[in-house]
């Protein structure tokens, strides 16, 4: 063996050992370590919420059936012709109708809502059609000589209650998180109010006039609304709170007519519908001198179960 050989030896076992004992930590540094395995919590956050899904980019089509019961209270003018002497003397009378009021003689109705969404964007509605026979009390002043004496008027009536409600709006999201939003929106909602009443009056503290007659008031309301709705989810995701309001108003006058809120909770399901319990208020104010209709307001619970198209 030469000495180069000898020399190169030593050095190549070396080598070779270097090589030997390095290797597994090499392999170590090149193979990553594991991930750590995700919390519930972030395993949770890493899933797309229900409110996510609506925001996927998708159209969604929603329709929702309800019940709304709501107690039904309202100013009106009008005039009772068949009063002597001063005909057409009534000036206010002020009625309640309250569901346990309709409900038994209700003759038809129909109530739904729809929603249609793709992104930030949606368009919605709502519908309202009821035609109901109800007993209700009514109380009301009539002006006596030159105006100064009030004299009480009692009426009992037979009203029938036909309200046909409609309201179209377009929105666009402005906030949102994954288990919130809110939107603005623009729209209209027409609302003809009809109200016939067969009454039979009682006038004075004596009771001594008691004419009776039909009254029959007619008046349509068309305003422009604006407004903010959402929901917000909480618990378990399956659990919100949707939240609704708006201010209208017809486009030649800034008086506030009109304002709809509602809240309350729901419950989303596994296969995409909800179940809602709302508690929903409509109110009609500012109406001109010559309305029939001067106040009205509706409030109740709301009832209803949306579907996925």
């Amino acid at each position: 063996m030469t000495t180069s050989l000898k020399r190169f030896v030593p050095f190549a076992i070396a080598l070779a050992a270097l090589v030997y004992f390095s290797a597994p930590a090499r392999a170590q540094e090149a193979t990553p370590s594991p991930a750590p395995e995700p919390t519930a919590a972030e395993a949770n956050t890493q899933q797309p919420t229900l409110m996510d899904k609506q925001y996927d980019g998708g159209t969604h089509i929603m329709v929702a059936p309800y019940v709304w019961l709501p107690t039904v209270k309202g100013s009106y003018q009008y005039s009772i012709p068949t009063l002597p002497h001063r005909p057409g003397a009534v000036k206010q009378s002020s009625v309640q109708i309250a569901p346990a009021n309709y409900i038994a003689k209700l003759n038809s109705a129909a109530m739904f809502a729809f929603d249609a969404r793709k992104g930030n964007y949606d368009v919605f509605g709502d519908y309202i059609y009821v035609n109901a026979s109800a007993s209700a009390s009514s109380f009301a002043t009539i002006s006596g000589r030159f105006g100064k004496v009030q004299i009480p008027v009692s009426l009992t009536t037979n009203a029938r209650l036909a309200m046909s409600i409609w309201e179209a709006a377009a929105g666009v999201t402005v906030a949102r998180g994954h288990n919130a939003d809110l939107s603005i929106f623009a729209g209209m909602r027409e609302a003809p109010l009809n109200l016939t009443f067969d009454y039979n009056a009682v006038v004075g503290k004596r009771g001594i006039i008691t004419p009776s007659g039909t009254i029959t008031s007619s008046d349509v309301a068309q305003d422009i609304i604006v407004g903010l709705r959402g929901k917000a989810f909480f618990g378990d995701g399956r659990w919100f709170v949707p939240y609704y309001i708006d201010v209208g108003s017809t486009a030649n006058s800034i008086v506030n007519q009109t304002w709809e809120a509602y809240t309350g909770g729901g419950y989303a399901f596994n296969h995409g519908q909800t179940l809602l319990l709302t508690w929903r208020s409509l109110n009609y104010d500012g109406f001109s001198a010559a309305a029939h209709v001067q106040k009205l307001s509706m409030g109740g619970p709301l009832l209803g179960y949306t579907f996925n198209l």
